[in-house]
């Protein structure tokens, strides 16, 4: 973000479509609409990241300070959590 201001996201291209889940979807938008915030908690391989980055897309048009992913799967220190997110948002 620090880079590039006119950036509004950092979500990854998808490979492929996304198909069902609309009540997760709902749901997760709900939420969204409430907190500036949302973390998907669940089993591996459930689907969070997935779902996640669907609903932050579909959100992108109705935002004027951008949609930010932190990908925080791949840590294993709980103290990077923070650095990372805010690595992400360039602060």
């Amino acid at each position: 973000m620090a880079d590039n201001p006119g950036l509004l996201s950092n979500l990854p291209a998808q490979a492929s479509s996304f198909i069902g889940r609309e009540a997760e979807v709902a749901a997760v938008r709900a939420v969204v609409g409430g907190s500036r915030l949302v973390t998907l908690t669940g089993a591996g391989g459930a689907g969070k990241t997935r779902l996640g980055l669907q609903v932050a897309a579909g959100l992108l048009d109705g935002t004027r300070d951008g949609v930010w992913f932190a990908d925080l799967a791949p840590l294993r220190d709980p103290d990077l959590v923070a650095v990372t997110v805010a690595d992400v948002l360039g602060v």
